[in-house]
């Protein structure tokens, strides 16, 4: 990425983490650091940026601005090695400071998940018992920083060992996990802080996802949102939560099973909406399997209805009757194959305010 200057760039970084950033916008630095665009809207700005310390690696993400915003931002990840004996502090000062990775408008777009807008980068040079101060700089098609994300620090620890004797057997209501938690980090050392189990599938054609919403305490976890008569593979991630951080394990080995032949299909994983000239698309992940299609439901305040009278086949369902300045939430199920069309479960509510003219 071609920056304007990038000596000044970096002295603009630099300032950013001091305590002046406080004062940004009234005494500040001696200067306006991030001007607003013109016509006073507010400048595109990272605002939920996320650390992960992964086994070799810390994973970065951050949700990115409106489509309408980003044609020709660009990122700029800057990172601070700080002291391990200050891995707690956030505005403490660091021994090295340097932009890792720089980010294109057209290499975002495609780094981009298009069901929930996060950006993921690793960054693969870290070592064990340090911590790093990251923050990602926006910039304009000239290379002009325009705002600062918030600064996150990841404290990369030994990470957590694989659990061990992981199992999976078909159930009458879904697929049973079971595997054999193993108190141990990489360097054979009793774990510290608290440890829990993620839960991850794989089916045909697609990647490793969630199958547990949230990560388990315990070793069993019984996988009901799978379509019927499907073959899934499973692992299971530990999750060493310590000092307010993640730390993620080496997986444990995979374990193949085919679910049971009559379950209700799973809702889709993820629901998005986009706008369509003055309507509302909305858009889902189909669902594993074999299913007779989806029913799109609208809540509006307390009041929910079901968009569809017959299931539609494939997504999108387009809302011609959104009014504008309306809040709603959308959710999908899907449904049996058979005649009955007997409905799943509900999708995860996406919330939309229709700022489109009618």
């Amino acid at each position: 990425m071609r920056i304007r200057s990038k000596s000044a760039f970096y002295m603009d970084i630099l300032c950013t983490f001091s305590i002046c950033t406080l004062m940004l916008f009234t005494s500040g630095c001696g200067k306006k650091l991030f001007p607003k665009p013109s016509g006073g809207e507010a400048a595109p700005q990272v605002r939920d940026f996320q650390a992960v310390a992964m086994p070799r690696a810390v994973e970065l993400s951050w949700t990115v601005p409106s489509p309408e915003q980003t044609a020709d931002l660009r990122y700029s990840i800057v990172r601070t090695e700080l002291p391990w004996d200050s891995r707690n502090c956030m505005d403490c000062p660091g021994t090295s400071q340097h932009e890792v990775q720089s980010i294109d408008a057209a290499t975002a777009a495609k780094m981009v998940s298009p069901a929930d807008r996060r950006l993921k980068w690793a960054d693969p040079n870290v070592v064990v018992r340090h911590a790093y101060r990251y923050q990602v700089a926006v910039s304009d098609a000239s290379g002009t920083p325009i705002s600062m994300s918030n600064p996150i620090v990841a404290k990369v620890y030994p990470s957590p060992a694989a659990p061990a004797n992981v199992a999976a057997a078909t159930q009458q209501q879904g697929v049973l996990i079971r595997w054999k938690p193993v108190n141990k980090d990489s360097e054979g050392h009793n774990v510290q802080g608290d440890l829990s189990f993620r839960v991850e599938r794989m089916s045909d054609g697609k990647g490793w996802e969630k199958a547990s919403p949230a990560p388990v305490k315990g070793n069993t976890f019984l996988d009901q949102l799978i379509a019927s008569d499907q073959n899934y593979s499973y692992r299971v991630v530990p999750v060493l939560f310590i000092e307010n951080s993640s730390i993620l394990g080496e997986p444990s080995q995979v374990v193949l099973v085919k679910s049971p032949e009559m379950v209700l299909p799973p809702p889709p994983a993820k629901v998005w909406i986009v706008p369509a000239k003055g309507a509302l698309e909305i858009r889902w992940t189909e669902s594993d399997g074999k299913n007779g299609g989806y029913h799109v439901y609208r809540r509006e305040g307390k009041e929910i209805i079901r968009m569809t009278a017959n299931p539609v086949q494939h997504p999108p369902f387009i809302d011609q009757g959104a009014k504008k300045g309306a809040t709603y939430f959308y959710a999908v199920s899907a449904v049996a194959g058979t005649a009955d069309h007997k409905e799943g479960l509900l999708s995860k509510w996406t919330e939309v305010r229709n700022l489109l003219a009618e």
